[in-house]
């Protein structure tokens, strides 16, 4: 009966945990010029993005990517003053990772 009982409070709990969770389909965010972009994927924009969503989430669990054109511009997380700065890609034909999906948890 003890097992029941644990094994239904867990599932209950990844339930409540599964409906806390969001992805953002090609996310953007507001630069230091007041316009909306799309953001490089970076070890830390990603939960730069679920940061500023904290009222429900604070961590980014999952992401996926497409392909940034060359001389464009897009967004970086600054940590320290907690805002989006609008970062160039330059002119090297390459693909620059921006963020398609974002999944905050």
């Amino acid at each position: 009966m003890k097992l029941k009982i644990a094994v239904c409070l867990m599932l209950g709990s990844l339930s409540v945990n599964a409906l806390a969770e969001t992805t953002y389909h090609y996310p953007k965010s507001t630069n230091q010029y007041g316009q909306l972009d799309y953001i490089f994927v970076t070890a830390t924009n990603g939960s730069g993005f679920c940061e500023e969503k904290k009222q429900t989430y604070s961590k980014i669990i999952a992401g996926e990517m497409f392909c940034g054109e060359d001389e464009s511009s897009y967004n970086e997380f600054d940590w320290s003053s907690k805002t989006w700065v609008s970062k160039s890609t330059g002119s090297k034909n390459q693909c620059y990772p921006i963020f398609k999906q974002i999944t905050c948890s």
